[in-house]
């Protein structure tokens, strides 16, 4: 009993106590620069259901749709290989996970902005493959047919709706292995052999045993 009352407190002191001080805010008009008089007006909620607000709201419910989509696509294959990896492998594999988590969130963005700019390392790779590409098709005889275009355009990937998900993505993506992985690795694995040995192919295996037993990670 006594070793719950530690997290309880903290729980409270900076969780719940917070959320109840902006509740308490909520009901508050600004006066001056930085001074809130709690008056009890609706005011503040009335203006949360403008039109402006109510879209600000969907865009920001789709944006974490999209996320949570595509972590679950990129942690699902990567919670699977961690968990039927190697002994040796598994530990490392983990450290990468989690790796991130070391470095500040601020440095983390910074970085994937010399990723994602126009002269960045990513719009490198793809003129690095385009001009690949190119030289295959000159070799081949097929230079003059300008199948490629006469010049790689680089990609206009930052400040749009591609970089907010692929940030979000990069951010929450070992919130999604590392609890897939806890799952996945509790899982018994005599379910799967039992499995192949009735018939089922590897698909469904996938779909009617490692999902089920996986959800309560997902």
């Amino acid at each position: 009993m006594s070793f719950g009352i530690p997290p309880t407190i903290w729980l409270f002191a900076f969780f719940l106590g917070p959320l109840f001080l902006v509740w308490g805010l909520s009901f508050g008009e600004k006066q001056g620069i930085i001074r809130v008089a709690i008056t009890g007006t609706l005011e503040n909620y009335l203006r949360a259901v403008q039109p402006l607000y109510l879209q600000i709201f969907l865009k920001s419910f789709w944006y974490a749709g999209l996320t949570t989509f595509f972590c679950l696509v990129i942690s699902f294959p990567v919670a699977l290989a961690i968990t039927f990896a190697s002994y040796r492998w598994k530990p490392i594999l983990l450290l990468l996970i989690i790796l991130p988590f070391w470095t500040n969130l601020l440095i983390r963005t910074y970085a994937l902005i010399a990723v994602l700019r126009t002269n960045g390392y990513l719009n490198d790779l793809f003129e690095l493959i385009w001009q690949t590409a190119d030289s295959g098709l000159r070799i081949l005889g097929l230079g003059d047919w300008n199948l490629l275009g006469e010049r790689f355009h680089r990609f206009e990937l930052l400040y749009n709706n591609f970089a907010v998900v692929y940030g979000l993505v990069y951010v929450h993506l070992p919130f999604m292995v590392l609890p897939l992985y806890a799952a996945l690795d509790r899982m018994d694995r005599s379910y799967i052999e039992a499995s192949l040995d009735l018939g089922a192919s590897q698909w469904r295996t996938f779909l009617s045993v490692i999902v089920p037993l996986a959800l309560p990670g997902i």
